[in-house]
């Protein structure tokens, strides 16, 4: 059962990074753009994920698989929705359902997969597969074009770079409405019971089958 639990601190490390990188990943995303955090992002991840295929213990997968991976993962995702703003205004709402739609496609099939890749090439093999994946997440990361070019923006490019106030990149203000309030501690609440499965499933399983 210790094997177990030491396994399940990578995938819940790794889960737990993506979202806490992601008020980071948003103000990254409003200072360099989405396109830049995408791709930097991606091959972040690329490094973590290519680095995971040669451990040999699990200590190491915990910075490599766990925050190196995750962070990766974090920065490459958070601009994938931001750019939708700017590509949609009327049907945002339908375009985002798709897209979390086909995230749930890849996360049913994907199971199915990794279970024929690992009979076959062996776990670490499949890591260098799913490397693939990465790398054309990296090269989609350019792709991430505004359609709407800001003159103010381009002026800026041509003068240094300067950070902007930092009222504007720590907008608490949000707070001060209650719905948003309501949601910002409600979402995580819920986040508590819901990533349990994926977690401890493996050992719940394990436990319930040496005890019958």
């Amino acid at each position: 059962m210790c094997f177990f639990c030491s396994a399940a601190w990578v995938s819940s490390l790794s889960m737990g990074m993506v979202f806490f990188c992601s008020p980071i990943v948003s103000i990254f995303t409003d200072l360099f753009g989405c396109r830049k955090v995408a791709v930097i992002g991606a091959a972040l991840g690329f490094v973590g994920l290519l680095s995971s295929s040669f451990v040999s213990t699990i200590e190491p997968l915990y910075f490599t698989y766990g925050v190196l991976f995750a962070c990766g993962c974090s920065f490459a995702y958070q601009p994938s929705l931001v750019i939708l703003g700017h590509y949609f205004k009327k049907r945002l709402g339908l375009v985002n359902g798709i897209v979390t739609a086909g995230s749930s496609l890849f996360t049913v099939s994907l199971p199915f997969l990794l279970r024929v890749l690992i009979d076959s090439v062996g776990l670490f093999n499949t890591l260098r597969v799913l490397c693939i994946l990465m790398f054309i997440l990296f090269l989609a990361g350019f792709t991430y074009k505004p359609l709407v070019s800001n003159t103010k923006d381009e002026g800026e490019k041509k003068s240094k770079f300067r950070f902007p106030p930092e009222k504007k990149i720590f907008n608490f203000s949000v707070f001060k409405v209650m719905s948003y309030r309501i949601w910002a501690l409600g979402i995580p609440a819920a986040l508590f019971g819901y990533f349990v499965p994926y977690v401890h499933l493996v050992s719940a399983l394990f436990l319930f089958l040496h005890m019958t």
